[in-house]
């Protein structure tokens, strides 16, 4: 049964103009910035004035994606299967048509892994994300560039969101090496209760911003 975390990020006359990159860069597979990359999840705009609020929702529904990228954008899906930890699917290409077959339960999956095998011609470029809401597309949270014909993705997603600021990434767009600007918010969702409250705050006698629970 696929848990629901709601996080809703609010500011009231902030005092500066924000841009805040929500993203899934904290990851227990290897290679990440290398075979793999996080996509900018969510970008939102805070302004210096007025009150702005924007909701994360977070469904523990994974999937796999079969991405179409543009200069390093995820454009959308052309196809998608919603998957389990334990189980295993394969993409096909059929003339120009992508599918992925429908997930088994696999003994040869790593532990708290799901697996795609890409038996398409050529390479891939292979997502892993989740399903916000039963019924709607995934969101591609996790980017494999050019998985090989016939080689297995194993992937294990950890739902630790972290928060940025001032990084200049749109939304979707890849993100290529670890963000530089400083991390204003860090959590694993699993563990919040179902609806958390995030202020963001400037305080101009330090130029410093921050998150904080309400």
């Amino acid at each position: 049964m696929a848990f629901v975390k709601k996080l809703t990020f609010e500011s009231n006359d902030l005092g500066i103009d924000v841009d805040l990159l929500l993203t899934f860069d904290d990851q227990p597979i290897a290679d990440l910035y290398k075979k793999y990359y996080p996509s900018a999840y969510m970008v939102r705009k805070f302004e210096a004035e007025g009150i702005y609020r924007a909701d994360v929702i977070y469904r523990s529904q994974l999937a796999f994606t079969k991405v179409i990228m543009s200069n390093d954008v995820i454009q959308h899906a052309s196809t998608e299967v919603p998957i389990s930890v334990g189980q295993s699917t394969i993409l096909t290409k059929e003339g120009e048509v992508y599918r992925f077959t429908d997930p088994k339960t696999d003994a040869s999956v790593p532990k708290n892994n799901i697996q795609c095998t890409n038996n398409a011609p050529f390479k891939e470029d292979i997502g892993v994300g989740f399903v916000e809401k039963e019924g709607d597309a995934p969101k591609t949270t996790l980017v494999w560039r050019g998985v090989g014909h016939g080689q297995k993705l194993n992937a294990e997603f950890t739902p630790i969101l972290r928060g940025y600021v001032g990084t200049g990434y749109k939304e979707n767009s890849l993100i290529e090496g670890q963000v530089e600007t400083e991390r204003l918010f860090e959590e694993n969702l699993a563990a919040l209760d179902d609806h958390t409250t995030w202020v963001i705050t400037y305080d101009p006698s330090t130029l410093g911003l921050s998150i904080d629970r309400k």
